[in-house]
């Protein structure tokens, strides 16, 4: 996995510096003030490197902190300096360990990427307009999933994300989930007693015997 490891790693060092955002009206771009281009991580370390892998991606990052602004703000951004400060401040918060128990809980215990369909925050409306959408998609998450196993499962964090990565990845499985953190209560409904539901897990588990290529919405129904 050490190619796979080094293949996104130059995306990353790639994203960190595209300064094109600047020209993107629905996203906030802005190096001098810590707001860069961000949310792409190989996670392999602490995971099983011969398992099964799996990819999430959610829409697009959400609002800097104010920590994370100055951080990024205090020198020049570059993506060991914002893996730097993932690993430090982000990897434990609820919306990635939550989205690892569920990876955990269906046996892709191999290595990690996190992604976002458009790699830039939106501005205060929160808008992204197709076009947006759709030359992010082409200039970064299509090159990232070309060094990824075609057997790894997409994670469709949301169901606008869901619904993005099953129409344009009609050839991989896709899995949607309710968003971690959302408001709406709908991701602890696919937990039953802190694991998750037998029929969930058995209904993922065939798919992958099988090797469909299908797009599937995971909910606690």
């Amino acid at each position: 996995m050490d190619k796979v490891h080094d293949a996104i790693y130059s995306i990353g060092e790639r994203l960190t510096a595209d300064d094109s955002y600047v020209s993107c009206v629905d996203l906030e771009y802005n190096p001098a003030k810590g707001i860069i281009p961000r949310g792409l991580i190989y996670k392999d370390e602490g995971r099983d490197i011969n398992g099964m892998g799996c990819v999430m991606v959610g829409l697009n990052p959400g609002k800097a902190s104010d920590k994370e602004r100055a951080f990024f703000a205090s020198g020049t951004p570059t993506y060991e300096k914002f893996l730097s400060y993932w690993k430090a401040n982000i990897l434990q918060h609820p919306y990635y360990k939550r989205l690892r128990k569920i990876a955990d809980e269906l046996e892709f215990r191999g290595p990690i990427l996190w992604t976002e369909l458009v790699k830039c925050q939106s501005k205060e409306n929160g808008q992204l307009s197709v076009q947006t959408i759709r030359d992010d998609i082409n200039k970064y998450l299509f090159k990232e999933l070309e060094v990824i196993p075609a057997d790894w499962p997409l994670f469709g964090i949301g169901g606008k994300a869901f619904e993005i990565l099953s129409y344009r990845f009609p050839d991989r499985l896709v899995l949607g989930v309710p968003h971690p953190t959302g408001s709406y209560g709908l991701f602890p409904k696919l937990f039953e007693n802190q694991k998750l539901k037998q029929d969930i897990y058995n209904r993922i588990q065939e798919i992958i015997k099988v090797k469909k290529t299908i797009a599937i919405m995971l909910n606690g129904k």
